[in-house]
């Protein structure tokens, strides 16, 4: 079963013979630490013409150091010609490696380095980077791992290749399928500057459905179905360029429409913006029209292809999910590159290795072990198991069962918050996914909207930006040492004094530990400002009581508050010691960098939970508690000298299933 991505997850576990716990745990011992090579980045190879040539056709070869120097193009193509595109080829010659180069006849179409030498000229660019030329093509075939040198470069440059695009400052994308004609044009302008949503009302229908066909044709471009492709438009923005051509007679017409910029019989259109103006015209479409086939299949194709995130996820989702159903859906040569394309796009530091696996392979398996080994959160509620989740594909499986309730600081921009919302040091193990952080007892409620004396000045230190935020927790910290809770009033006033709710002047290098605290903070302070519910937790101990040093904000998801008896929590209890034993569990980590020359592909980890304790009376105190996510969090934690502790996120019991 090579490609198993649109099997559902039972016929897989049947093929198998075996359950999908026991099948990921075997498959998490392929994992391998991800690992960009820098030396790759530093050494970027480039393409120039060779100005001595007499017709500018001889490309010669340059170095650089891509992460000082950014001004190259990096090129996104497909290999195999349009119909819409010339397969001729041989008009340029590219120097070689060799201790005497020479210069050979390109594979790579005339077309494309024609078209992408005009925007270089036009724009003052004289490096390119293209993959054809400058990553090592002649490789062995043999599968499993080479020890030739060319073929570890070459292995080495596919893992760092996403690089390329993210950093240049030129990423282009060029798309064979040409706008021919002035309508299609207008239509275009239109569609790009929003006119045409505007005046959606009074259009008619006839040419709402030409503007649907006109986007259809343009996302139809193989460029758009290529797996390749879009890991390099997704690395590649905001600053990807897309390149559609169009004849001679239309050139004084786009140049009067200013949007295109001025290279010749080409029009140049950002991605994201094409992106964006292509999903607020198919979302607004009237739901009468929406109804009809023909307008369905165009919205569903375009969407699929060129719908921004942003607008079609909701703010409280993760992107994973919708990033890897648009890769399984593009064509690769070979399908298991899918587990390096989600690799580079999820920016996961480990990844999977299929010639390490044990045969047979699973596909989808191994994206799912990915996943988690990668900390991505999936629900994992007592609740009744629900057994026909296995009737779906594994894409429809992570839609299904990812965490889609995080709680984004107002101060961020909510999907990307989420991208980093992931556990830390997991494993794969027997019962569930083990994973390290904070295990916190949570405690008595505090209700805000009782703070109705004057604001005490916060003490004076650096100045601060934030002097209402630093007042708003100084009346907190005086009101915790009111109600005894003297270790967490030390905890916060110290912040305030070291004035950790002041942004970094250079916000970059602000430590992620400083950063997270202080948006935490804020969140605090608002929620103080709004009268909601606070909630203490201290460090949970099965032998010992902790004091308190956690503060959560306890209704941030606007959740009704309820007590012990199923009634609505009484605001005016709030310092009454709520009986009911409830949990949070917390975890955060920086980026890790990597080492000598060995990147990684990482982001800064954070993670904070309410959840549910699996109530095991014949274990020791010594076991790891199994825990159940109930909701996100958003809180204060500090934790100065406590080492993180295990705990495990059990599977479901359908995990457990093994197929006839």
């Amino acid at each position: 079963m090579n490609d198993d991505s649109d099997i559902p997850l039972s016929n897989i576990v049947k093929y198998h013979g075996k359950s999908i716990a026991s099948f990921l745990v075997e498959i998490g011992e392929s994992k391998l630490p991800q690992k960009k090579w820098l030396s790759f980045i530093e050494e970027l190879e480039c393409l120039s013409i060779d100005e001595s040539s007499r017709d500018g056709t001889k490309l010669i070869r340059h170095k650089i150091n891509a992460f000082e120097e950014q001004d190259y193009v990096a090129l996104s193509y497909t290999w195999d010609n349009s119909d819409h595109e010339s397969p001729e080829r041989d008009k340029y010659k590219v120097e070689t490696r060799d201790k005497y180069p020479r210069f050979l006849p390109s594979p790579v179409r005339d077309c494309i380095f024609d078209r992408v030498f005009s925007f270089m000229r036009a724009k003052g660019l004289h490096k390119l980077w293209i993959d054809r030329h400058c990553v090592r093509q002649k490789t062995c075939k043999t599968k499993g791992t080479c020890l030739h040198n060319r073929c570890k470069e070459k292995q080495r440059a596919i893992e760092t290749m996403d690089l390329v695009y993210s950093l240049s400052k030129r990423p282009v994308a060029l798309l064979g399928r040409p706008i021919e004609w002035e309508h299609e044009l207008d239509l275009l302008f239109r569609i790009l500057t929003r006119k045409l949503v505007k005046e959606l009302s009074r259009t008619k229908h006839d040419e709402i459905l030409q503007a649907l066909s006109l986007l259809s044709r343009v996302t139809k471009d193989r460029w758009w179905t290529r797996a390749w492709t879009f890991q390099e438009n997704y690395r590649g923005r905001p600053k990807m360029t897309l390149l559609i051509r169009h004849p001679q007679f239309l050139e004084s017409k786009k140049r009067d429409y200013g949007i295109f910029d001025n290279v010749p019989n080409e029009l140049c259109i950002k991605a994201v913006c094409f992106s964006q103006a292509s999903t607020d015209f198919c979302r607004a479409i009237p739901d009468e029209l929406t109804q009809r086939d023909d307008v369905s299949h165009h919205t569903k194709h375009i969407l699929g292809m060129a719908g921004k995130y942003t607008q079609l996820l909701d703010g409280k989702m993760s992107m994973t999910p919708k990033v890897i159903d648009d890769i399984q859906r593009r064509s690769l040569r070979d399908a298991w590159d899918k587990l390096a394309i989600i690799a580079n796009c999820c920016q996961y530091n480990i990844r999977m290795d299929p010639r390490h696996m044990k045969e047979p392979k699973s596909l989808s398996m191994s994206i799912l072990a990915m996943c988690i080994l990668n900390g991505e959160i999936l629900v994992n509620e007592s609740r009744e198991d629900r057994s026909s989740m296995l009737e779906k594909t594994m894409s429809q499986f992570l839609e299904e069962q990812a965490f889609r309730e995080f709680c984004a600081p107002r101060s961020q921009r909510d999907l990307t918050f989420n991208k980093g919302c992931r556990f830390v040091d997991v494993e794969i193990t027997p019962i569930g996914i083990k994973t390290k952080g904070h295990f916190w007892k949570l405690d008595i409620i505090i209700d805000t909207s009782t703070f109705r004396l004057p604001l005490p000045e916060a003490k004076k230190g650096p100045c601060s930006a934030t002097e209402n935020e630093q007042r708003r927790l100084a009346y907190l910290a005086s009101e915790l040492r009111r109600l005894h809770e003297t270790t967490l009033a030390i905890h916060i006033e110290r912040f305030l004094n070291n004035d950790h709710t002041r942004p970094d002047e250079n916000s970059k290098n602000e430590k992620f530990s400083v950063w997270y605290m202080r948006i935490m903070a804020k969140e605090l302070a608002e929620a103080i400002e709004e009268g909601k519910l606070l909630r203490l937790g201290r460090i949970w101990d099965p032998i010992r009581k902790n004091p308190c040093s956690a503060i959560f904000i306890w209704n941030s998801n606007d959740t009704e508050n309820i007590d012990i008896n199923g009634k609505p929590y009484r605001r005016n209890n709030y310092s009454k010691r709520d009986r009911r034993t409830e949990f949070a569990f917390t975890a955060s980590r920086p980026l890790q960098r990597g080492f000598q020359q060995r990147g990684t592909n990482d982001l800064d980890h954070h993670v904070s939970l309410q959840v549910q304790r699996l109530s095991l009376r014949d274990k020791s105190p010594n076991d790891h508690p199994q825990l159940f996510i109930k909701r996100w969090l958003v809180g204060l934690c500090f934790f100065y000298d406590v080492p993180r502790r295990d705990v495990v996120f059990p599977w479901p019991s359908s995990f457990h299933t093994v197929g006839h």
